[in-house]
């Protein structure tokens, strides 16, 4: 055929070059965008969700199966004025899930040897007693269904004290603040079977992310105002993941009472943790009612002077920093 005919001018030329290749490369170019995404998505990091959160510090801070701390507590009233106990705990769990609790006063003189008494069982079950030795060999069964419960004129709780069953609650995570200069998770805490969109938490749990562990926890009442607040202090490894507090701070804002809890001692050992401790009959025995003494009384008095005062001064410390989020 003549090169007329088969030759065309440049331009053409081109432009049909161009034409044939973006043919070729169209079903590419579709396909990319699918690549990409799919590539994306594979690398993104997974968010984790409030029940993951919260298992996660449960797995790190599980209750050690035994536990001796000796305590003094400081309670300031919204008059100012302050009060200072000395007491003894125990902790115990067992094979089978079971918790085991005890706290023993030792000071002041007038509540020596008053107990409360407290167990959660696998299913998370709730039971609390209060041993009084004026009234002689006889447990006092309370309520102990929630967290409402304080004990002994404290602002604690049971629950507060051998944390929450995470099978009785749902969790919903909120979004990340900084607690303290600390990145921490937000995670509210709900009733199985509460809307977690439109009804108000029980709790809002603030979580250190770096180690797993919840350094504030706020409270609400049913209306979502907020009733108290505790704060996690002097925060110590003791075991590889696990974390523990010497200090911990509960206060009631709705009674302008708050109650400091500093940890003196603590052993983790079976030997001081023994199972017959957790009975009426170790408590009747060991605790029996001794009248006090004016001479007791101001041993007593003279020796918890530096406690009551290395106490309050970490009180007035902590009210300085406003520990507030």
């Amino acid at each position: 055929m003549p090169d007329s005919v088969t030759r065309l001018p440049p331009v053409l030329w081109h432009r049909k070059m161009i034409d044939s290749a973006m043919n070729r490369l169209l079903p590419i170019l579709l396909i990319m965008p699918m690549f990409i995404s799919t590539a994306s998505d594979a690398g993104q990091v997974v968010e984790l969700n409030g029940i993951q959160i919260m298992k996660e510090v449960y797995r790190r801070h599980r209750q050690y199966p035994y536990v001796y701390e000796e305590q003094a507590m400081v309670m300031r009233d919204r008059d100012g004025k302050r009060d200072t106990r000395k007491a003894h705990r125990y902790s115990r769990v067992e094979d089978d899930g079971t918790t085991k609790f005890m706290l023993v006063f030792d000071y002041p003189e007038e509540i020596r040897g008053v107990a409360v008494l407290a167990s959660r069982d696998p299913s998370g079950n709730i039971t609390k007693s209060i041993y009084l030795p004026a009234l002689a060999e006889k447990l006092i069964e309370t309520s102990a269904d929630n967290s409402n419960g304080n004990f002994l004129g404290t602002d604690f709780s049971v629950e507060n004290i051998i944390g929450e069953n995470l099978a009785d609650y749902q969790y919903m995570r909120r979004q990340d603040r900084k607690i303290n200069g600390k990145e921490s998770f937000v995670v509210d805490v709900f009733r199985i079977g509460d809307d977690m969109k439109s009804s108000p938490p029980l709790r809002r749990h603030f979580i250190q992310k770096d180690i797993f562990f919840i350094t504030m926890t706020r409270h609400y009442d049913n209306y979502g105002r907020l009733r108290k607040k505790q704060s996690y202090h002097d925060l110590t490894a003791v075991d590889g993941d696990m974390w523990r507090a010497g200090m911990i701070l509960m206060e009631d804002v709705s009674e302008q009472h708050q109650t400091l809890l500093k940890v003196t001692r603590r052993l983790y050992s079976h030997d001081y943790v023994p199972e017959e401790i957790f009975t009426a009959d170790w408590l009747y025995r060991n605790q029996p009612y001794e009248a006090p003494t004016d001479s007791e009384g101001m041993d007593g008095e003279d020796q918890n002077t530096s406690t009551s005062a290395d106490n309050e001064k970490r009180l007035s410390k902590l009210d300085a920093e406003g520990l507030q989020p």
